[in-house]
């Protein structure tokens, strides 16, 4: 995993990157998985590494407006390490934790029909809240985000997301793989910056591009929600 995904760069092990995982896999195709490396400052990128999925890097974060944390949900083909890794610096801090799971949330094919509704995809949901230093962001999106590996349903995923502000300043770009589950869910922390709204980019394996602006509350309804 080093070589394929750390670029040659030095690594050590750090307390300081967390991942958080629940103590039970009940959905494999929807497990709840929180990175965190706010512990370490500002890095140039978070990746996402989970080493015995069929797709080992799940996603990739990066941008000079986004801390460098990210909660989503994956599918899990196995129980497998799943570790987050963070460049600072030309060196990479790494943190992780072992995902006890059945498996089989990759390659078998579900109980129940799969029914996407072709008519909302790419649509997308999402809220700000205002944190002590941040905006926390949370999307979701609707989309299958098919990864190949069932028979005769092609790849058919998310590819990038980008956020940026209404000036047009970059704030975070991701890259997703075939690992993210279903109907995208992503909860990130961005710079609090002067601007009533964030726009969300998206694209898709097809080359279909998906847009969408979510409000910023004003400082004042934010404090008027926690009374």
């Amino acid at each position: 995993m080093a070589e394929r995904y750390l670029g040659g760069l030095p690594a050590i092990f750090d307390d300081r990157i967390t991942v958080t995982l629940p103590p039970v896999t009940e959905d494999q195709t929807q497990v709840p998985v929180t990175v965190d490396a706010r512990g370490i400052g500002s890095v140039e990128e978070l990746i996402v590494i989970a080493d015995l999925n069929p797709f080992p890097l799940t996603l990739r974060l990066a941008g000079t407006g986004a801390q460098p944390f990210a909660a989503f949900r994956m599918k899990i083909e196995q129980g497998t390490p799943i570790r987050a890794a963070a460049r600072q610096d030309g060196r990479w801090y790494i943190g992780g934790r072992t995902l006890d799971a059945a498996g089989g949330g990759c390659s078998v094919p579900p109980v129940v029909e799969k029914r996407v509704d072709w008519k909302r995809l790419g649509a997308l949901q999402g809220r700000i809240w205002r944190e002590a230093d941040a905006l926390r962001l949370r999307l979701r999106t609707t989309h299958p985000m098919d990864n190949g590996m069932i028979a005769n349903v092609p790849v058919f995923i998310i590819e990038t997301l980008a956020i940026s502000d209404v000036a047009g300043r970059r704030l975070a770009d991701l890259t997703l793989s075939e690992a993210i589950a279903d109907n995208p869910t992503l909860t990130l922390l961005l710079e609090d910056g002067a601007t009533e709204a964030l726009l969300v980019s998206m694209r898709n394996t097809a080359g279909n591009d998906f847009r969408a602006k979510v409000p910023v509350p004003p400082i004042e309804a934010q404090a008027r929600e926690r009374l």
